[in-house]
């Protein structure tokens, strides 16, 4: 039976109190006039004439269509005659149509045709609400650059505007099979859309088919934290600081909207260009929530290791924490910069668990002995146990070890870095004083370097393996599509020419419980060419 994409206007719906972002006149496809007007999550159709302003309406309008998940919507164009097979020209724009994906039932859909300026604006609305029906036509893709059990990302080039994209793609059938898969697909998707900020991964678009799902994402060449890490690469203090301020700057934007990551760590926090500090960005928002959610979808959550010890410790399904959560886990990992130790040292699982719910931390180890006053003093606060003492983001960004540092990376963080002091040069003296510690602390790095292996600021390969067994068998959560989605392998983006063989960093099995981003995720390889042109299009690549 063929369901209809509208709904009758509910009575409770306060259309004519809520703010219109979009009104536009169309034409349907019988030739008749109608308008459509968009407000955050519904648009409502009407047949009278164009208004400025929902109370404008001069009777209750009768359609409206609410954009949950199973809403979609594609961009129609002119048929456009190819010149060739390798002709990837779009033809122009008309149109858009709206549709109902209502799984193996039939699919509902409406076609408004209107002016290219005109849908270009709807795409921009709904792009950041819902997702685009069809991907095959929009892109040219070059190379497979990371994969997984489950998970394939592609190299990708918009036709359209010719900017690149990684393109991460899933298939739908194997996600929702998970416990609570599409609940988490959702929440992943409705979180990334309400992010924009320079040290967050951007989201760019989310393109459906009927079997698969694909996430443009903004392309990072840079490599993770945790790949400097492994390369044993000496951070500097400095380097330190533009690491920890565009973190938590990312996190000041996200805090803003009472969202929570929970999930920091080494793999997480990603470069979007390489030996380039000051373009960290936070990724993987698998785990990520709102703080006034009823009931978390994933009440207790993360990796030993990174863990803030409310969220670890937590018994009721039903209980809540705060966005400080994340920052004890960056402190954790600010912890490991400094030291080059981990905070919780131990050589099994559950020892490393025990500890992280004790979240007794040891600063007098000789790593951090000649650490700057000041670095000491603000990861102490960042590592403090209870959440209701516990700086914020905020706080962080103006804390004296940061402050200047904040102030050479501001973006759209409000700076009022140091309280109100009584003379001018009290800031000078205190600078002068945290950058002769940091030169200090930086030279006896170094020289421990030439001394030993296993040095101060460089993580021991055998500690880094290690956490890696530790991600293995994270036991905090139940299976999910999150935990099948991780890509294993991912190819550096500079060396994009030269396909690489990499064997799998972790060779154990993914415990059922631990939780990684939907976006991870991908086509299982027996289903990869039923609905999937990019094996088509990678192989055109390497003829």
């Amino acid at each position: 039976m063929k369901k209809k994409l509208y709904q009758c206007v509910p009575q409770d719906l306060k259309w004519k109190e809520d703010k219109m972002i979009i009104q536009s006149q169309f034409k349907k496809e019988n030739d008749e006039i109608c308008y459509l007007l968009g407000f955050n999550n519904y648009i409502i159709i009407t047949k009278v004439m164009k208004v400025f302003q929902p109370q404008d309406l001069q009777q209750q309008p009768k359609k409206y269509i609410h954009l949950d998940f199973d809403i979609k919507f594609e961009i129609l164009r002119e048929n456009q005659v190819k010149q060739g097979d390798e002709d990837d020209s779009l033809g122009q724009i008309k149109g858009i149509s709206l549709i109902k994906d209502l799984g193996n039932e039939t699919i509902t859909y409406k076609k408004y045709l209107g002016g290219e300026k005109i849908i270009k604006q709807w795409r921009e609305y709904l792009s950041n609400r819902i997702n685009q029906w069809q991907f095959h036509q929009m892109f040219k893709v070059y190379k497979k650059i990371g994969k997984g059990n489950f998970a394939s990302v592609y190299l990708a080039q918009k036709i359209e505007d010719q900017k690149k994209m990684a393109i991460k793609a899933f298939s739908k059938q194997a996600a929702y099979a998970e416990e609570q898969g599409k609940e988490a697909i959702v929440n992943e998707l409705k979180i990334m859309r309400q992010l924009n900020h320079a040290h967050i991964m951007q989201m760019h678009e989310v393109y459906e088919t009927s079997n698969s799902l694909y996430v443009a994402l903004e392309l990072l060449e840079g490599g993770s934290l945790y790949d400097l890490i492994k390369e044993k690469t000496l951070l500097s203090t400095t380097q330190i600081q533009q690491i920890m301020v565009g973190v938590l700057q990312g996190l000041h934007h996200m805090h803003q909207k009472k969202i929570m990551h929970r999930d920091l760590k080494l793999e997480n926090i990603l470069f979007k260009q390489q030996k380039q500090m000051d373009s960290v960005v936070i990724a993987d928002f698998g785990l990520a929530t709102k703080v006034d959610e009823p009931v978390y979808l994933y009440y207790r959550c993360g990796t030993p290791g990174y863990v803030a010890p409310e969220v670890i410790n937590i018994k009721d399904v039903q209980g809540h924490y705060s966005e400080v959560c994340d920052i004890f886990s960056l402190g954790l990992v600010f912890y490991l910069l400094l030291s080059g130790k981990q905070a919780f040292p131990g050589k099994s699982y559950g020892t490393v668990v025990k500890q992280n719910r004790e979240a007794v931390i040891d600063f007098k180890i000789k790593q951090l002995q000649q650490a700057p006053s000041q670095a000491l003093d603000l990861m102490k606060k960042m590592l403090e146990r209870d959440p209701n003492k516990r700086v914020s983001a905020t706080d962080c960004l103006k804390h004296p070890f940061l402050a200047e540092m904040n102030n050479q990376m501001a973006d759209d963080f409000v700076n009022d870095s140091f309280d109100e002091i009584d003379e001018i040069g009290e800031v000078a003296l205190r600078m002068n004083a945290l950058n002769e510690e940091t030169i200090k602390f930086d030279a006896f790095r170094r020289n421990a370097i030439l001394n030993s292996p296993g040095s101060p600021g460089i993580l021991d390969t055998k500690q880094l393996k290690q956490q890696k067994v530790i991600d293995s068998l994270n036991q905090l959560q139940m299976n999910s599509p999150l935990l099948n989605g991780k890509t294993d392998t991912f190819d550096s983006i500079p060396n994009i020419g030269t396909p690489k063989n990499k064997q799998c960093q972790n060779g154990f099995q993914q415990s059922p419980m631990i939780k990684h981003s939907q976006f991870k995720k991908s086509i299982p390889l027996q289903q990869q060419n039923q609905d999937n042109p990019l094996q088509k299009y990678s192989q055109q690549q390497k003829n």
